[in-house]
């Protein structure tokens, strides 16, 4: 799961390019998996037609039941996810009563250049703002 968050976060950089100065491309998506609601966000900003910084954000809420486990379940994600937290990468993991919430931001001016190798980063294959957007709204997000 911390590996396909990566390459979601780093997919959307690597699709993205846009015009001048600075925009922000929000795209959204909410699922339902058995008793828990599911939101993911993903913000990508361009900067003089480049990707500056892509953070994805993935909300869980829980069913009342779970409130008496939610520092476990965020321990648990912590732990799977820390490990990706590096230079360019930050990673952020938070609960309330029964909701994780958990954001990747990758800084793609410092992302290492093996990084971007590993996340199937293509500078080549930079694509634009529009291409990002009918990309994700393909995959079932809502875009503004």
């Amino acid at each position: 799961m911390k590996k396909t968050l990566l390459i979601i976060s780093v997919f959307v950089g690597c699709l993205a390019l846009t015009g001048c100065g600075t925009e922000t491309l929000t795209c959204s998506q909410t699922g339902k998996y058995g008793d828990t609601t599911t939101t993911q966000e993903i913000e990508t900003t361009f900067e003089n037609d480049k990707v500056k910084a892509v953070e994805t954000t993935i909300s869980l809420k829980y069913p009342d039941s779970y409130e008496d486990n939610m520092n476990k379940i965020k321990k648990n994600m912590e732990g799977m996810l820390k490990s990706n937290e590096k230079k360019g990468i930050t990673v952020n993991v938070s609960t309330d009563k029964t909701t994780l919430k958990y954001s990747l931001k990758t800084e793609m001016d410092k992302i290492s250049d093996e990084d971007k190798a590993s996340f199937g980063f293509d500078a080549k294959k930079n694509q634009s703002k529009a291409d990002v957007q009918k990309s994700l709204e393909k995959q079932g997000y809502t875009c503004k």
